[in-house]
């Protein structure tokens, strides 16, 4: 059945069929058809498909979507890899604007004030790594001081703890065992990936709880600014073979014979990085402030998509992140960062001679 817009449509779907998507995608899909039922006043929309999906909207209490297992035709079909997913954006939070032509609803006359209480605490079961760390703890600090909110709390993995401890955070703390907490995961679901890593929590918050939303969301300051002793002739790289989008092994041993003409070249990994690029090379493992120290002082950083690689573009280190991915979904991601540049694999016998 299609229902009414309230922007003057005649008519928009509410029934969809997904093939069967990477659990990435189905994140994106369920955020992207709630964000899609709010914007245009549709009560509720029906989804089939992986059985993730209603896993999903029940983790993360998407009340607008609802879980079917077949739908009666008609129904608009999701393909595995929708042609619009790799145009500047990954996933579906902003389906509403392919499915109805760039319908817009006109924005509001004035921002409505937060509803985000003083003292919350977010759990993160699912957000662990290190490049969500940065994207939560900055997000949710800048979001907290536009919308004169004196502290919230983030619980969940260490590394939450350790972000909060080397940043400047005046407003976000971290607590290890709340009795009561919000589900992070949830709100961080309804993030674009159109955005910068940066400003992805921070819109996110503001989609859930209203108040101001900042664009190009500027890194925080390390809690103790570090004075370097000197730059080291050294080149950190940091091809993980747990990226989403490892290099194949010969590309990758390639761009380490090359750097190592302008350093001495350290990798950044473990025994899983060491199995992937072999035994030959030098391996660097340390806990944040460690790590934070040695970038700041080397000459050079390559990387993929990765935590590390967004702790580089925060820390302003010169470098490159090479991508085996859509290149402009991970330029999207990094775009924030003036140090770095993103480059395609193919691209680097040219620009790494």
């Amino acid at each position: 059945m299609n229902r009414p817009s309230i922007n003057g449509r005649e008519e928009l779907p509410t029934h969809f069929a997904a093939a069967d998507l990477p659990i990435r995608d189905c994140v994106e899909l369920t955020a992207g058809l709630a964000s899609y039922a709010r914007i245009h006043g549709l009560g509720q929309v029906e989804v089939s498909g992986s059985p993730a999906i209603g896993e999903l909207i029940d983790e993360f209490g998407f009340d607008e979507v609802c879980y079917v297992d077949v739908h009666k035709k008609p129904a608009v079909d999701i393909p595995a890899v929708p042609r619009t997913w790799r145009c500047s954006q990954r996933g579906l939070r902003c389906l509403s604007d392919q499915l109805v032509d760039l319908a817009k609803v006109p924005p509001e006359a004035s921002t409505p004030p937060t509803t985000l209480p003083d003292g919350s605490v977010m759990r993160f079961a699912r957000h662990s790594r290190l490049g969500d760390a940065l994207s939560i703890v900055t997000g949710l600090e800048r979001y907290c001081r536009d919308n004169a909110i004196a502290s919230v709390a983030v619980t969940g993995s260490p590394i939450l703890a350790e972000v909060v401890e080397v940043f400047a955070c005046g407003r976000v703390s971290y607590v290890p065992s709340p009795s009561e907490a919000i589900s992070g995961d949830a709100i961080f679901a309804r993030s674009s990936w159109s955005l910068p890593w940066l400003d992805r929590f921070n819109h996110a918050v503001t989609d859930t709880f209203g108040g101001r939303a900042r664009h190009q969301v500027p890194p925080l300051p390390l809690r103790e600014a570090q004075t370097p002793s000197g730059q080291e002739n050294v080149v950190y790289c940091q091809l993980d073979a747990r990226s989403s989008t490892p290099l194949p092994r010969r590309s990758a041993r390639r761009i380490l014979s090359q750097v190592a003409a302008h350093g001495e070249v350290r990798l950044l990994g473990g025994p899983d990085t060491q199995d992937y690029l072999g035994q030959d090379l030098t391996y660097v493992r340390a806990e944040l402030p460690e790590m934070v120290t040695r970038l700041l002082s080397c000459r050079l950083f390559v990387g993929c998509d990765s935590g590390l690689g967004h702790l580089a573009g925060y820390l302003g280190v010169p470098g490159l992140i090479v991508t085996t991915d859509d290149f402009e979904t991970t330029w999207s991601f990094f775009r924030g960062y003036a140090s770095l540049s993103v480059i395609p694999l193919a691209a680097t016998e040219l620009l790494i001679p």
